[in-house]
Formats: structure tokens, sequence, C-alpha cells
């Protein structure tokens, strides 16, 4: 990026009013404040203290190894998605420095992030990077729901349980086969792109070169090893918030574990502080709670999984940033620009 492409995007991130910029970050804060407060209310402090003086730290050193093997994994997913491109390794580094970037900075901008990081290296460019992002953003939310739909019955106790969750989780899967035959044939997306306000050609070359991450979708056999390594990494997910629940309660059953992940994986998506501080923990309560499980007990392991998650991610992330020469300043400079040239292209 040279001085003069600088000097365009400076001023069209200075445009946006600063109050309009940082009102979400303080509504996140204030989220994320009154989440902390209450779960903490609701729980109490002494049966916290209790559950956390009694965790098993073998199954914690466990759940750990199994949380790194799942980061391999869901590397390896976006790796196919980005067609092998890069390597393993440059791939997981991205992933870790866009999570301690999500820990640290508003707005998910470790997204953008790790898109920039790896835009930079591979001839395709930042926005191609940035589609495969929203491709597996749209393979978790699916993963998520299906999780979710397929174990509601039973966790409410609805007759036939079994059965109703099967039947939903296959509505379920016929809609995303839908709107895959839908982003097989992208052409009504970039129509749709031509006739947005603006510089068409501005936004075509835009449509470009996030088509090209999207192409994915038109090869099954890429697509299905991309499906399946995510698949594992939440497979893997759901047995490392196992550990940990079994490290507080030795009677923790896998059902409560995976209703527990995506709770907090949908429950992320409210609003909040960096690194979704107090809203992690209380959607991870509410989740036992279905269960019966005491508040304390519930908090203690919220905040293990919460920890593990943040501490091991920020951590990777800081190494890789360290290896490659980047500071959070500087990647933050170029998330900034990076934002406001695209701000400043719609004028």
């Amino acid at each position: 990026m040279n001085e003069t492409q600088d000097e365009q995007m400076k001023p069209a991130f200075r445009r946006k009013p600063v109050s309009r910029r940082w009102l979400g970050v303080l509504l996140g804060l204030l989220v994320s404040a009154v989440t902390v407060y209450l779960v903490f209310q609701w729980a109490g402090w002494e049966p916290l203290v209790e559950a956390l003086r009694s965790v098993n730290s073998r199954l914690l050193i466990l759940a750990v190894g199994v949380f790194l093997i799942s980061m391999v994994a869901r590397a390896l997913s976006w790796r196919e998605l980005l067609n092998r491109e890069f390597t393993l390794l440059q791939v997981l580094a991205a992933l870790n420095e866009g999570y301690l970037l999500n820990n640290i900075l508003p707005w998910r901008l470790g997204e953008l992030g790790r898109a920039i990081l790896l835009g930079r290296k591979g001839g395709s460019g930042m926005l191609s990077v940035l589609s495969t992002i929203m491709v597996e953003r749209l393979l978790d939310v699916f993963i998520a729901f299906s999780i979710m739909i397929a174990l509601l019955p039973t966790v409410a106790g609805l007759p036939e349980a079994r059965r109703t969750g099967l039947i939903l989780a296959g509505i379920l899967i016929i809609g995303a086969v839908v709107v895959w035959i839908l982003l097989r044939d992208t052409s009504w997306i970039q129509s749709l792109f031509g006739r947005l306000p603006g510089d068409s050609k501005r936004w075509q070359e835009m449509w470009e070169r996030l088509r090209i991450g999207l192409l994915v979708v038109r090869e099954p056999d890429r697509f299905l090893r991309s499906f399946a390594w995510i698949s594992l990494s939440w497979f893997l997910a759901g047995i490392q918030y196992w550990l940990v629940l079994s490290a507080v309660l030795p009677e923790a059953k896998l059902l409560w574990a995976y209703f527990m992940l995506t709770v907090t994986l949908l429950g992320v998506a409210v609003p909040s502080s960096p690194g979704f501080i107090g809203v992690f923990e209380a959607a991870g309560v509410l989740a036992l709670s279905a269960f019966g499980v005491p508040r304390g007990e519930a908090l203690a392991a919220s905040l293990l999984i919460h920890g593990m998650v943040y501490i091991l991610g920020s951590s990777l992330g800081i190494i890789a940033m360290s290896r490659e020469g980047d500071t959070l300043v500087g990647l933050y400079r170029q998330i900034r620009s990076r934002a406001a040239f695209q701000t400043g292209s719609e004028h």
C-alpha cells in the first residue's frame, strides 16, 4: 500500500463522526458490565469460590490439549476454503492473531485483521480472504443451529424428543441445501452489486474479489473437506467443554456440554466488550440452568472455559504476531485504514 492510498483512506475515516464510532463501543462495554454484575449476583461469590477450589486440574490440562487440536482442525477447514493457497502454519497464525484482535478490539475487528494478514501474503487479496471467513462463519452458524435444534426437544423434555429433533434438524439441512444451490449461481448477487448506489465499477471490482472466496461452493470436494474439518473442530470443542464441566461437576454429561457450546456461541453475538466478557458467562450459566446445574458450579465452568479460550488464543496470537514482526498498533492502523477505504469507496 503506497502513501497516496494512505492519504486517500485517512479523510474517509475522519468523515465518520467520533460519537457514532464510539457509541457502539460504549454500548458493548455497558452490556458487559451489566451482565458481569448480574451473573455474579445470581451465582453468588461463595458458591463460585467453593466450586473453583474443588476443580480437577488433570481434566483441565486434558481440555487444553483438546482445544489446541480443535484449533488445528479449524485452521485446516479454513485452509480448504482458501484453496490451500497458504501453508497450515500461515493459516493457524492468522487465525490466532484474529482471535487476539477480537479479544482486545471492538466490532469483531479480528475477522478483518486476519483477512488483511493473509491477503497481503497471497495473490487474491484481502477481500477474497474475507469472503472465505464469511463462508466459515456461515458453517459455524449452521452447525450451531443444527446441534441446538437436535438437542432442544430433549432439553425441553418434549415427548418423542429424538424424533422431533431429527425432524427439525432435517428441515434445517434442507434449508442449507437451498442456500447452497442459490450460492452456486452467483449471478443474482452480481446483479445486486450492480444496483448499489455510487461508483458501479468499484462495486463490481469489490464483487469480483469477494466472488473468489465463494467459488468453494462450486467445488463439492473442497467444500466437503472444509465442512468435515470444521465439524471435527466442533466435535472437539464439545469434548473440551465436557472435560471442563467434568472438572467442576463429575456427573456432567455430553448433552450439557454441546448445548452449552451452542448457546454460548449464539450468545456472544450480542454486542459486548472485546472478548465477550460477561456475555459468555451469562450464556453459559443460562444454558446449564436448563439441566438444574447449581449457579456457582455453572459460573465456575463458564469462567474456566472462557478463560482457557481467551488466554490460549491471545497467547498464540501474540507469538504469531511477534514471529511475523507485527504489532497491535500497526495492525489496528491497517484495519482502520482498510475500513476507511471501503467506507470511502461508497462516496
